[in-house]
């Protein structure tokens, strides 16, 4: 009787904890919503998605007039698509406003490769050039992209000068100034040219000047409010607020020109902006922190979102798209498929690794010894170091070795099916090839070369200490190092093992031998020398890829190998690292090579940034397949090292950038994640427990191991391999056995230094590893501790309820305030769903069950259904509560219940469905019906919906200091981001939070910004006062750090006619220049049906067309005059420019004899064919003048040579005006 009493308390405190179903989110990816932000543009061609969480937040409204600057044409045709005018639109309402530091707000374009974010820029520089800021820097990766940047700005029809690089801003004199031609324009320039120098007084000259102050000069300095694009702005992550020489020269220049050009329009530009939360320092314009921004400063920011682990980093993208700094969408990854090739060692493949995990072994063992005879002279903490770095290197090299044949076998079948292949690696070995023919004194001896051994080779050449180096003693003189004998025996017999054991050969050069050699296989790398086989059978001999003297030689092989690839005369394509950005291997529907692409990824990469900028290589948008990805591991646990140390940043890069930590690639790669707290946590929990000679509880020895083993036999394995692993504090040896602090969660380190042992005994103790894991991570879920990201509510109906306040008014900003949602989630489950499930999960104990005793006078009745992959634990549905988060073991199940049939069950299930819409399982008589929701159906969910990342910090504060005291749930005490879709379809996306804390929460942020009111403003008035006593006024119920008064918004600058002219006219080429005309006007090239000039004039027409409502005035804003007064000294710098107009003999009507022809600095002759001894003055607006002169002398009128007005009586300045006017026209 007792176990029953208990087994009806087991079932109400199930129902009190259970809340609302929540599962983690299926749907990784939601299909992107077509907006017409400008009224007649196209959908994006291709299949475009956004990750769940981001699709489910509506964007900010948006205001910006952006048709008033793109053509009418550029948009109804769909070189800028929907989806593209929607970023540029954001991106310019984002920069009229100026942040509370005095800086313009900048923008940041994440979407994915094939997207089309060099266009989106091109559409960001055009809206700028037409409004009369006339001046931008473009920069990028490369030199080369120049082509793909001038491409993109001539495809949406924007013919902008497009200046290359900084060296002509080198023949700028203090006379002559610089020439017209650069004096506005865009800047491309790449993040290289940026840190560099140049001399300044000539080749005599020994002082220099910085490419960065060249640019801030050129861009007029800090009035300068043109663009800065940071293109691929991954380059300038490494910056480190604070400590400049912890930082990468780049990034110290970008943050350091941003500060220089405070407001200057910023866009940062990357697929893989931000692979890690601390490598966001570089983009301060984004608002995050500072004056004015949730967060004070940098580290605050860094600390919050570092503390609270991806779910706030989840939270941080959506707050970033719904206050308009972000716009992040991808191809969509439908027709792609992600497989994991793991690879098994063969016994000879385990007998080489094994024998090269004893060398270095004994290489370790030589190396302590070695340094204590030599007094450790050359540094113990440098040799060490040098010693892992080389350890990890050659493991590195030798598993990607042992893949080669599965490589190969794999290559040839999918060859054979219909596939093109595309291999993805990151090193080629060439450092270690140019080592072997030093050696040689420049003669290769031929053969391919093992890079394994090169990399063991050169350490002990180099690094093994041989020479003690004598007592420093107060003599002048020194005495030489002498050679130690034991020393030198060592390092000799190391260097024979390391002759005579067998290794792989590079894995670049096998490969392409075994695929057919250079012939059949397109390498995309940066090594210049590589070795093939000439013959089949012949010996490999060493090949030139690209000459030294050639600097562009390897990009031009690069681009000529993806040509082959591409037109089908190559099926194979390898690529590394220096690839990996910019080349496009896709099955183009407009190539001849549309083969769907089998994408082998045999090394990944150590930056989850470069993994997506390959893997992005072979799937872009118009394809006619999806690439076929092929991750390629092998069985050897330590490998699993450097899968986690890029999923774990792949993970992070969808969390920051995507919303979703599984979004960065399209694959979910958790299974390869164990750098987590989980994880952490779990190595502690297994040092302790080797060194304490116990097994971790809840670890099974025969889950670790595959055969019969003893206990202590598996312990001291366990000891022995963290004695060759190195994590052991070396006094305690021989006493008590213990982990070195620093060493014990670090993950990276373990799975670094199981590498060097033996196959057998890192794949057991890595599964000790994963075992440990699983315990932790089940534990978590039970306590309810367990994030796993985003979550859906599951209920079969959810409705939004009352009004959404505001809250949190003192912290919450203006464009993305947070409001309190409240949603009626009915969570119970009805009979006709019951009956569906113990279909859809038979089961040998499925079925409906009631509970062996009355529980407050009446029977309850569940649906048990078997968990999946379980054989003993079953989920259980109740017809109030739902699924339960709880499982139930058959024992307990059929000791508190009792099975019965669908028939006895139907009526006590639709009872108890019925009666607790809105009563607890207590009944009417409940003592605290008002607020008590035991196993009531109809559960009430409050959620926190708009700007919340700022708010973590003080929301988990106030939960955890009144969680207990208001006896919160479990389910109540955690804080989770919750999805839900209401029943008219829309979704919600928000943070779950008690009701009854936010009023608690909120007065601690107003006495949180009191005490800083205290401490700031007060303090700040009585200096300036000379007062004494403290007076709290208004204001100071503002934080500083979070007042959002402090940022304004900018009017929008009115477009400029003469610069739309000028940005929309293609220039005048020297071919067209010269062309000779017929006699009729036209040029000698063959025009038939006169299409050519019917689409110029019909362009220039379309461009006037559109502009000239515009240019009446009616449509621009109250400034617009002030405005377009400033703007016009931009576009009329062009006393150089000449416009001429060429007048036709044969013509009688002046309108169809003006022929006006843009160009720069030149005087373009008349083209009309005259007698060669007869020479015509060239003409001119002043000797239109005098043509048009009366002879009387008594007659003043004069006309317009463009249009033939007639003037009387009018001024020169009027005249000149008029005729200006009929220029732009």
């Amino acid at each position: 009787m007792e176990n029953v009493l208990d087994a009806a308390d087991d079932d109400f405190g199930h129902m009190a904890e259970d809340g609302v179903e929540e599962a983690v989110s299926d749907e990784v990816f939601s299909n992107y919503k077509f907006r017409e932000v400008i009224p007649g543009c196209l959908p994006h061609p291709g299949d475009i998605v956004e990750s769940g969480s981001l699709g489910a937040i509506d964007p900010l409204p948006c205001s910006y007039p952006l048709a008033d600057s793109i053509p009418q044409e550029t948009v109804t045709s769909g070189k800028l698509s929907g989806l593209q005018l929607e970023g540029v639109m954001y991106a310019c309402q984002r920069h009229q406003i100026l942040l509370g530091d005095g800086s313009r707000a900048g923008f940041f374009i994440g979407d994915a490769a094939g997207v089309g974010k060099g266009r989106q820029i091109a559409g960001i520089l055009l809206d700028n050039y037409v409004r009369g800021r006339t001046k931008h820097v473009w920069f990028s990766l490369s030199s080369d992209l120049i082509v793909d940047a001038k491409r993109d700005l001539e495809d949406i029809g924007c013919y902008i000068k497009v200046i290359e690089g900084c060296q002509q801003l080198d023949k700028m004199t203090k006379a002559l100034g610089l020439a017209t031609d650069f004096k506005d324009g865009v800047m491309f320039c790449t993040y290289s040219t940026l840190v560099s120098t140049v001399s300044k007084g000539g080749v005599f000259s020994s002082a220099r000047h910085s490419r960065q102050q060249q640019l801030v000069d050129w861009c007029g300095g800090p009035n300068f409010d043109g663009c800065l694009i940071f293109d691929e702005c991954h380059k300038a992550k490494h910056f480190v607020p604070g400590n400049e020489q912890a930082s990468t020269k780049v990034a110290v220049a970008v943050n350091s020109l941003q500060k220089q050009l405070p407001k200057a329009r910023v866009v940062y530009c990357s697929a893989t902006g931000v692979s890690d939360v601390k490598n966001m320092a570089f983009m301060q314009r984004l608002g995050l922190w500072g004056e004015g921004a949730a967060f004070r400063s940098f580290e605050v920011f860094l600390d919050t979102v570092q503390k609270k682990g991806l779910g706030v980093a989840e939270m941080l993208a959506m707050d970033m798209k719904s206050s308009g700094i972000y716009v992040c969408r991808s191809l969509s990854f439908k027709q792609a498929e992600f497989v994991t090739l793991e690879v098994s060692l063969t016994k000879e493949q385990k007998k080489m690794y094994d024998v090269a995990a004893h060398v270095w072994s004994e290489t370790h063992k030589a190396l302590q010894i070695a340094l204590q005879r030599t007094h450790g002279s050359a540094g113990n903490g440098r040799i060490w170091a040098t010693y892992w770095a080389a350890h990890q290197r050659f493991f590195r090299q030798l598993c990607l070795g042992m893949k080669v044949p599965t490589i190969i076998e794999e290559s040839k079948s999918s060859l054979e099916a219909g596939f093109c292949v595309v291999i993805g690696l990151q090193t080629t070995g060439e450092a270690s090839l140019q080592n072997e023919i030093n050696k040689k004194n420049g003669l290769y001896p031929g053969g391919f070369v093992s890079l394994c051994r090169e990399i063991l080779k050169q350490f002990l050449e180099q690094h093994f200490p041989t020479l003690i180096e004598p007592e420093k003693s107060s003599s002048l003189v020194s005495s030489p190092p002498v050679a130690d004998e034991w020393c030198c025996k060592a390092k000799e017999a190391l260097i024979n093992f390391s002759n005579k054991i067998h290794l792989p050969n590079g894995s670049l050069d096998e490969i392409i031998d075994k695929l057919g050699g250079p012939d059949c296989v397109a390498e995309m790398t940066g090594r210049r020398w590589r070795v093939v086989r000439t013959t089949p059978n012949g010996q490999p001999t060493l090949q030139l890829r690209a000459s030294d003297a050639e600097a562009s030689a390897l990009e031009s092989l690069n681009v000529t190998e993806r040509n082959l690839f591409m037109s089908g005369q190559k099926l194979v394509a390898i690529i590394s690292d220096a690839a990996s950005t910019g080349i496009s291997l896709h099955a183009d529907s407009r190539a001849a090579n549309q083969k769907r692409r089998l994408h082998l990824t045999i090394e990944l990469p150590w930056s989850a940034d470069k993994a997506v900028q390959q893997l992005g290589r072979s799937h872009r948008s118009n394809q006619t397949s999806g690439p076929l990805y092929k991750l390629v591991t092998t069985n050897v646990g330590g490998e699993y090292r450097f899968a986690s140390a890029v999923a774990r940043r792949l993970q992070s890069l969808g969390a920051l950038t995507k919303g979703d930590r599984r979004a960065a690639t399209g694959a979910d790669l958790g299974d390869f994640n164990f750098d987590t707290p989980y994880g952490r946590s779990s190595l502690r929990t297994m040092y302790d427990a080797i060194c304490q000679r116990t097994l971790v509880p809840g670890v099974k020895l025969s889950d670790i191991v595959s055969g019969p083993m003893e206990l202590d036999d598996f312990q001291n394995k366990m000891i022995e391999c963290l004695n060759r692993m190195d994590v052991v504090e070396s006094e305690t040896l021989t006493s008590a056995f213990r982990v070195r602090e620093k060493e014990s969660r670090d993950v990276g380190r373990f799975l670094n230094r199981i590498l060097g042992l033996s196959v057998d005994s890192q794949s057991m103790i890595f599964g000790y590893f994963t075992k440990c894991l699983s315990v932790q991570i089940a534990g978590a879920k039970r306590e309810g501790r367990y994030n796993e990201g985003l979550v859906d509510l599951v209920a079969s109906s959810v409705q939004v309820i009352g009004d959404t306040p505001e809250v949190f008014k003192t912290k919450s900003s203006q464009n993305n305030p947070t409001r309190l949602v409240t949603l009626l989630v009915d969570r119970g489950m009805s009979w006709e769903k019951a009956k569906a499930r113990l279909e859809n999960h038979p089961g040998k104990h499925s079925g409906f069950y009631c509970s062996q005793r009355d529980a407050k006078h009446k029977r309850l009745y569940i649906l048990a259904t078997p968990k999946e992959g379980s054989s003993h634990l079953y989920k259980i549905s109740r017809a109030n509560t739902g699924v339960s988060h709880f499982d139930e073991e058959l024992n307990d199940l059929l000791r508190k219940y009792t099975p019965v049939t669908a028939d006895d069950a139907e009526k006590g299930w639709k009872h108890q469905y019925e009666t607790s819409v809105d009563v607890c399982m207590h009944g009417p008589k409940c003592r605290s019906a008002k607020t008590c929701s035991v196993g009531m159906r109809c559960y009430k969910v409050h959620l926190l919906c708009g700007g919340t990342t700022g708010l973590m910090s003080l929301l988990e504060f106030t939960l955890a200091k009144y969680a207990a005291k208001l006896q919160l749930t479990k389910n109540e005490s955690s804080v989770r981001v919750v999805r839900a879709q209401l029943d008219d379809g829309q979704r919600i996306i928000g943070v779950r939070y008690p009701q009854v804390l936010i009023p608690l929460a909120e007065q601690s942020a107003l006495d949180q910004q009191v005490t800083q009111g205290f401490l700031y403003p007060t303090m700040q008035n009585q200096a300036l006062n000379g007062t004494t006593g403290v007076q709290i006024g208004p204001n100071l119920l503002k934080s500083p750090s979070t007042s959002s008064s402090s940022i304004t918004v900018e009017p929008v600058s009115s477009v400029i006619p003469k610069c739309v002219l000028k940005a929309t006219t293609p220039p005048v080429t020297i071919t067209q220049f010269f062309k000779p005309k017929s006699a009729n006007g036209s040029a000698d090239e063959p025009d038939p049906d006169g299409s050519k000039q019917k689409q110029r004039t019909s362009d220039i027409s379309n461009v006037k067309g559109h502009f000239k409502s515009i240019s009446n005035g009616s449509e621009l804003p109250q400034n617009a005059e002030t405005d377009q007064g400033e703007r016009q000294g931009h576009c009329s710098e062009e006393k150089d420019e000449v416009i001429t107009s060429h007048l036709k003999p044969t013509d009688k009507s002046k309108s169809e004899s003006v022929q006006l022809t843009l160009q720069s600095k030149v005087k373009r002759p008349s083209t009309s064919r005259l007698p060669a001894t007869k020479k015509t003055k060239q003409s001119s607006i002043m000797t239109s003048f005098l043509k048009g002169k009366s002879t009387t002398g008594s007659d003043k009128t004069r006309n317009c040579p463009i249009c033939g007005s007639i003037f009387n009586n009018v001024s020169n300045e009027e005249v000149n005006r008029h005729v200006d006017n009929c220029l732009i026209e």
